[in-house]
């Protein structure tokens, strides 16, 4: 009756941590991106900021979920002054991206150091406003297009407390817009709170 007892504990400690490996890790992050944009042929690529912030729940120890969403913006800006009649004429152009992107991240490592990969897809919206001022009238154009994106790319989250942890990250980022495709490179730098575990079921 012992031994049987035995078993019967075993198998029930034994089930109880096996439910507990396979319940869901989650973690939600947000910080600061860097975008190298690609403008299209003859243009030199576009520096830009923004942020970003997302979700990620591993349904194993190195399959997960994961949706991000990211703003990148750039602006340029030129004026030029007619010398006979004194009069400038300035205009402004901005860019905007709005990236939403999601499903799978592989992971590995563990909750001090956790490498990981990701290939996303999803939408990007892109807006265009144009301001021109000239004989000091003001002239406002805008234009936006929504249009399908990828993602690939990884990084590197680096345990800080039980809760909280470094989150850097690399991607290549295809845009697609009308007929032409836009290949886009952002660095990411933020953090990852995490919540019904440590990140990656380790």
């Amino acid at each position: 009756m012992r031994m049987k007892g035995m078993v019967v504990m075993f198998a029930l400690l034994a089930s109880t941590a096996f439910a507990q490996d396979l319940m869901p890790k989650s973690e939600i992050s947000a910080g600061y991106t860097f975008g190298s944009l690609d403008q299209g042929s003859g243009f030199s690529r576009a520096n830009s900021n923004g942020w970003h912030t997302g979700m990620n729940t591993y349904l194993s120890k190195w399959l997960g979920i994961e949706g991000n969403f990211a703003g990148l913006g750039h602006t340029d800006s030129a004026s030029i002054t007619d010398p006979i009649s004194g009069n400038t004429v300035s205009s402004s152009v901005s860019q905007k991206h709005l990236t939403f992107v999601a499903v799978p991240r592989i992971g590995f490592g563990s909750s001090k150091f956790n490498p990981y990969f990701h290939t996303l897809f999803g939408m990007d919206r892109m807006s265009i406003d144009s301001k021109s001022n000239v004989l000091g009238q003001a002239i406002d154009i805008s234009a936006s297009d929504t249009g399908l994106a990828w993602v690939l790319g990884g990084g590197t989250e680096i345990g800080m407390t039980p809760h909280f942890a470094l989150n850097t990250g690399f991607d290549y980022l295809m845009t697609r817009h009308g007929s032409a495709s836009q290949n886009n490179v952002r660095l990411m730098l933020g953090v990852a709170y995490r919540f019904g575990g440590s990140a990656g079921g380790k």
